[in-house]
């Protein structure tokens, strides 16, 4: 077994190790300092050894089954342009009866409304009493809108692997997705945090006169989008044929009704805005009325209004989100400064990452031949802030690059001791990131294998939730990235002064 190879057995057993070396020597911690100290059989010194970076654009990544869904337009001169897309299927409703069951006499569809929760958080109230929310997960200028439109989905998103009906199916973030011509909603848009409140008029059954407004909102009051649907082109797939086959299970209704493709595109500029989304109480709402007989009492009684010509009663059909949505992430690198030759870039969501030789052949093999321990060792990245980009990630991760797998110190020492979270300057402005990667430098010297060498290329991506390491047993690096940050750091040319990547290795030289 090589150490290029990452076991799980063997870091099974330095946990194991290191748990038991703790325990029996915690007694005689104290004497034994004394001892080394008062010998002199340690010198404690420190090296800085440069390092070699390089920039490496990310193709493509997994686009499905994530808990937060991009949308939008965004770009800068430093990372060029990010459009942002997603296609979801409806999931069928039931209420006590299917839905085949139809929708009665006289239907008029009052609206037809996409509603998608923001995320936000409630601040204050305004001078009416309204509340007032701050919108999460926003990036880029919120005051230039980009144009939204919707279309009936066209390709058939399917939950098994194809080529391995035992696997779920993966979309990838280059998919391309077939949809039809005509929209069901085509608009400007840009968010709105004041957006709590929807007005739904109820129609007698010509379509044309009010007999009464519904007021919606959540129960927490909270923002929502809401996108008005084409009545007459949802009428002509959801209500005509309504009692047919097509929708007489999931199956079938997904089948003939595929989904929903929301299409983002520049509109004014395309230095615009992305907002993230979690899409689990995403909904389309069908607001329909009917002609209802007098004598059906509980129906009356429920939602019923008389009108001129009979009772009209009030209905909805809520075709929540399905379970399997994709994001789409188009890049556009045209107008980008990725091309630097003195910095790195790093960014999320399909972006980029910087891999980092930290040795070469001649300088591992001087520094095993050394008998050193090592007390930490400390990778660090300097932020360019002439850069014009202004939304850097709150944290990064460092991995083995080659392996695409977590290094020896996330298992030993946990994510928080790794570090890799942006400190600021005394102005609050981005400054730069350190990992502590101790336990993962003397590996690589304390090794006699000839392919060690390879551990020693490690990348640095935008840190995501989905990379939190929750079992030894699994250390490989999901490759999932919903998050649009990015941020320009300095690589290890001399051009960068003091502010160049390096690696500080503190260690004890012990004296034979």
């Amino acid at each position: 077994m090589t150490t290029k190879v990452v076991s799980t057995f063997k870091y099974l057993g330095i946990l194991s190790l290191v748990f038991f070396s703790l325990t029996s020597c915690e007694k005689e911690i104290d004497s034994i300092g004394v001892d080394l100290i008062d010998n002199g059989t340690f010198d404690t010194n420190k090296l800085t050894s440069e390092v070699i970076t390089t920039n490496e654009n990310i193709d493509r990544i997994p686009s499905n089954l994530l808990s937060q869904y991009l949308l939008g337009v965004y770009a800068d001169e430093e990372f060029g342009k990010l459009k942002a897309s997603i296609v979801t299927q409806l999931t069928l409703p039931t209420y006590g009866t299917t839905y085949a069951s139809g929708y009665g006499d006289d239907v008029a569809i009052d609206s037809v409304l996409i509603n998608i929760p923001y995320q936000a958080t409630r601040t204050d109230n305004y001078s009416d009493g309204r509340p007032q929310f701050t919108l999460d997960s926003v990036f880029g200028n919120e005051e230039i809108p980009f144009k939204l439109d919707i279309f009936e989905l066209k390709t058939f998103l399917n939950s098994l692997d194809p080529e391995d009906p035992s696997k779920q199916a993966i979309y990838y973030s280059d998919k391309e997705f077939q949809k039809a011509d005509i929209p069901l909603f085509s608009g400007d848009f840009k968010v709105n945090p004041s957006d709590t409140v929807t007005y739904i008029k109820r129609y007698l059954n010509d379509g044309v006169t009010v007999y009464d407004t519904d007021t919606i909102k959540n129960d927490d009051l909270s923002p929502s989008i809401n996108l008005p649907l084409d009545k007459t082109l949802i009428h002509q797939l959801f209500v005509e044929n309504a009692s047919g086959s097509e929708f007489l299970d999931s199956d079938s209704f997904n089948h003939y009704f595929r989904g929903l493709y929301i299409e983002a595109s520049e509109l004014l500029s395309e230095k615009s805005h992305l907002l993230s989304l979690n899409m689990s109480a995403a909904k389309m709402v069908i607001y329909y009325s009917k002609t209802q007989d007098e004598t059906d009492e509980q129906d009356l009684n429920e939602n019923g209004t008389k009108g001129e010509d009979g009772v009209r009663t009030k209905h909805t059909y809520n075709f929540t989100f399905g379970s399997l949505k994709s994001n789409i992430l188009e890049r556009d690198y045209t107008n980008s400064k990725l091309s630097g030759d003195d910095r790195i870039y790093v960014q999320g969501a399909a972006g980029s990452l910087a891999t980092v030789d930290l040795f070469t052949n001649e300088n591992l093999t001087e520094l095993r031949a050394n008998n050193w321990l090592i007390t930490d060792a400390t990778l660090t990245f300097y932020v360019d802030q002439n850069a014009s980009s202004n939304i850097a990630p709150e944290q990064l991760l460092i991995y083995n690059y080659d392996e695409n797998t977590h290094i020896l110190d996330m298992i030993t020492e946990g994510a928080a001791a790794v570090d890799g979270t942006l400190e600021r300057d005394d102005d609050g402005n981005p400054y730069k990131y350190e990992f502590k990667i101790t336990d993962y430098i003397s590996e690589i010297l304390n090794s006699d294998d000839d392919e060690a060498l390879d551990l020693a290329k490690l990348g640095i991506k935008v840190y995501n939730s989905s990379d939190l390491l929750t079992s030894i047993t699994d250390l490989t690096i999901k490759d999932y990235s919903w998050t649009p940050k990015g941020v320009v750091l300095y690589n290890h040319n001399e051009s960068a002064g003091d502010k160049k990547a390096k690696l500080e290795i503190t260690y004890t030289e012990i004296n034979n």
